[in-house]
Formats: structure tokens, C-alpha cells, sequence
């Protein structure tokens, strides 16, 4: 374990100090972007150096890809980054949610904006060489193991050993990093999600016009270890993805199986590979310490329920790398960051209680009473909205004056359906 030492020892990163920062996906490029760019701004000399095993482009990552608003902002106002547009494979246009008889569409133009679709590799190897062109050590060697000393952490990598003032989680939920920094330092993984992902091709290999009126669609089926699905059409394919405690291959071939899935994709979908991932739904015990930080998924510093995990590690690497500048790499300092999470810790609570309802509805009721309450009703598309797409906090979206009684109504929408199924 590591020794503790007082703040004073830890204090702003200095000059010749490094800090290293393993995983370079949005989050670790973001704190190391950011980590520069805070250090030139004082005239500090630090060394940011990012440890990424996985090679872009070639290896799969099991994100659904989508860029949520306000992410491209973001890039621009804090990163002076703008993304190609060949980046972009789809500007994703809003959400249909499905049920088992119906669907409601979700506007994103009349709600909170477009989304883009993207090839999580390509945004990766974009902000990848972002860093590289602004002097950032970009070494592609998977870290293996830690050790904590007096003053310095020591990395292990396929590609030799380094030392750094302290070390940034940014590996999302690695099982071989979660247990490697669990076993150094109180640092536990969240709890997580296990998801599946994979691909079809509805029609060759050219781009498709429209593929699924360019939305995502969403699905919440009674499928036991499932929560939700959802098809997400990218530039000449269909992504799928499946969520759930225990999800397995055979839940996708399930999901796939539905009517409602078969009436979307206009075709029996023929699968290709099969992706497992993971993502948190809760925050990760000792989250930080004394010369570690994590961030994003690593941390459980997510949207919960909804996610948006590539903004979330954005937001929190950057966020983590003034942190270490300004206040130092002390679990004292490193608190001061997790306060600065608020509006992501906050936002727990209600996450969870919004996940429940879902669940409670999807896999005990039926959604239909909602679709078509919706369909009348603006104010529960907005929230249904929100709820999708994570344009609010869920604890806005709970908050939010004229909730209660249209939660009232779409009470007993759905208890006068149940009786009605159940008697007939």
C-alpha cells in the first residue's frame, strides 16, 4: 500500500517533473492536452507522458461512437481542437423510442442539438495525433504494473520502466489496470454494465443516404439480463449495442431476434463479430490518492444511466490535469478535483432512480402507454428526450416543475394497461 505523505510533499507540478497518464483514449488525451497547456501557461517544464497498448485503426473499441453536444465546443473552446469533417460519419438527427406496438420520435433539432457518428478509432487516432503535434509523449507499450515509493511512482510497461510524480487512471475498465491500481493503492473499480457490440451491413460497403432516417433507435426490451439496445446507423453500416448485469452473445442474438428490431433494420440482420465492453454505474471507491487520479470510466465519472462517457472523460481529465498544476497530486489536492465533479456525483442519486423506473417499466409493464402518451404530449417527449440522450442531469430532469403530475398521469396510464392485459 501506499505511504501516506503530508500535502506539502505533493504540492504543484514543477519544473522536470512528469506525470504519466495511462490509457490514451478522450480522457487521457484530454488531461494530457490540457496538462500542457496549463503548464505553458506558467512557463513550467512537465513532462506528459501517455502509455496506450491499443493500436488505432486496428484493433476494435467497443464504444457505440456517438458525440454528444456539447462535446465539439468543448474541444474547440478548451482545446483549440476542431474536428474533421470526414470524422464524421453521420450527424445523427434524434432518438425513436420503440415499444413492443409503437414508437414516438425524438427530435434532436427541436430538443438539444445533432450528434455525430463516428468510428471510435478514428476520433482516438484524431485526438492521438492532436497530442503527438503538440509535444506530447505518446509511448504505445500497455502499462503492466505500479509501485507507489516516497516520492515518485514507478511504471511498468512492455517497453521499459519510467517514473513519473504521479500516475493518471484514464484506462476505463481495463480488468487488468482496475486490479493492477486495486492492488497498489484503496482504489476499486466500479460497478459496471457488461455490454455487447457488433455491426451489419444493410446494403455494401458504400454509404447509405438515411440509413434508419438517420437516428438512433432505442430499445428497452423484457429481455431478462438486458436494460436497453439500441441500433445506431453509422456511414455504411449499423452499429448495435446491448446493455445488462451478465450480458452475453446469446442476448444479442435475442435482441436481434425481436419484431421490433427486424421492422427497424428492414431485414434480418446478419451480424459480424461480437464485442464485449463494459461501463460504470456507480463511482469507484478511493477514486484517488496520494500520486493517483482517475478519470472517466475509470473512475465511474460518468453519466449515469445515459453515460455519455467520451464527454465525461473530456471533462474530468481536463479538470484532473488543472488540479495537478494548480494544487499538486496530493489525495487532499485530488479532492479539491472530485468537488469540481459535482454536477457528475451529484447526479448519482437520480440516475439510479431514473435506471429503476426503466427497468420497472420495460421488464413488468409495457411501454406502449408511454409511446402513446408521448405522442400526444410535448412536455413527455422533452423528458423522454433528456432521459435518452443526456442533454440534462437527471436530477433536472426529476426536478423539473410540471414533472409530478405528468409522472401521475403516466402512472396510471401504465397500471390501467397492465390490468387491462392481465384480465383482458
Amino acid at each position: 500500500m501506499q505511504t501516506q505523505r503530508t500535502p506539502a510533499e505533493m504540492g504543484p507540478l514543477a519544473d522536470g517533473q512528469t506525470v504519466a497518464i495511462i490509457g490514451g483514449g478522450p480522457g487521457g488525451m484530454a488531461c494530457a492536452l490540457a496538462l500542457k497547456r496549463e503548464a505553458d501557461r506558467r512557463r513550467r517544464r512537465v513532462r506528459v507522458v501517455v502509455f496506450e497498448g491499443k493500436r488505432f485503426g486496428l484493433h476494435y473499441n467497443q464504444c457505440s461512437g456517438v458525440l454528444s453536444p456539447p462535446l465539439q465546443q468543448i474541444l474547440q473552446k478548451e482545446y483549440d481542437i476542431t474536428l474533421p469533417a470526414a470524422l464524421c460519419q453521420r450527424a445523427i438527427r434524434g432518438y425513436v423510442l420503440h415499444a413492443e406496438e409503437g414508437s414516438v420520435v425524438l427530435n434532436g433539432r427541436e430538443h438539444g442539438g445533432v450528434s455525430l457518428a463516428v468510428r471510435r478509432v478514428e476520433f482516438d487516432e484524431f485526438l492521438e495525433r492532436c497530442a503527438r503535434e503538440r509535444g506530447i509523449e505518446v509511448v504505445e507499450a500497455r502499462a503492466t504494473d505500479l509501485e507507489f515509493r516516497r516520492d515518485e511512482v514507478v511504471v511498468f510497461t512492455w517497453g521499459g520502466t519510467f517514473r513519473a510524480a504521479a500516475v493518471v487512471g484514464a484506462f476505463g475498465l481495463s480488468r487488468a489496470m482496475t486490479a493492477t491500481l486495486a492492488r497498489c493503492t484503496p482504489y476499486r473499480p466500479p460497478r459496471a454494465l457488461d455490454t455487447v457490440v457488433t455491426n451489419f451491413h444493410p446494403a455494401g460497403e458504400g454509404y447509405i443516404p438515411s440509413l434508419l432516417d438517420d437516428h438512433i433507435h432505442v430499445l428497452l426490451p423484457p429481455l431478462p439480463r438486458i436494460e436497453f439496445g439500441a441500433l445506431i446507423p453509422k456511414g455504411n453500416h449499423v452499429t448495435v449495442i446491448v446493455a445488462g448485469e451478465g450480458a452475453r452473445t446469446d442476448d444479442m442474438d435475442a435482441f436481434l431476434a425481436l419484431p421490433a428490431v427486424r421492422r427497424i433494420a428492414s431485414c434480418r440482420p446478419d451480424p459480424e463479430d461480437y464485442f464485449r465492453g463494459r461501463f460504470p454505474v456507480s463511482l469507484a471507491p478511493g477514486g484517488f490518492g496520494d500520486r493517483y487520479v482517475t478519470i472517466g470510466d475509470a473512475a465511474g465519472l460518468v453519466r449515469p444511466f445515459k453515460g455519455k462517457g467520451i464527454n465525461s472523460a473530456i471533462i474530468t481529465g481536463g479538470l484532473a490535469a488543472v488540479t495537478m498544476v494548480e494544487r499538486g497530486v496530493s489525495a487532499e489536492a485530488f479532492r479539491s478535483f472530485h468537488r469540481r465533479c459535482a454536477e457528475i456525483t451529484g447526479d448519482m442519486p437520480y440516475g439510479r432512480l431514473v435506471r429503476r423506473l426503466a427497468h420497472l417499466t420495460s421488464h413488468h409493464f409495457s411501454l406502449d402507454p408511454v409511446v402513446r402518451l408521448a405522442e400526444k404530449s410535448p412536455a413527455l417527449r422533452e423528458v423522454l428526450f433528456d432521459c435518452v440522450s443526456g442533454r440534462e442531469s437527471y436530477r433536472r430532469i426529476v426536478c423539473r416543475r410540471g414533472n409530478l403530475p405528468l409522472a401521475a398521469r403516466l402512472g396510471a396510464a401504465l397500471v390501467l394497461d397492465r390490468v387491462r392485459r392481465l384480465f383482458g
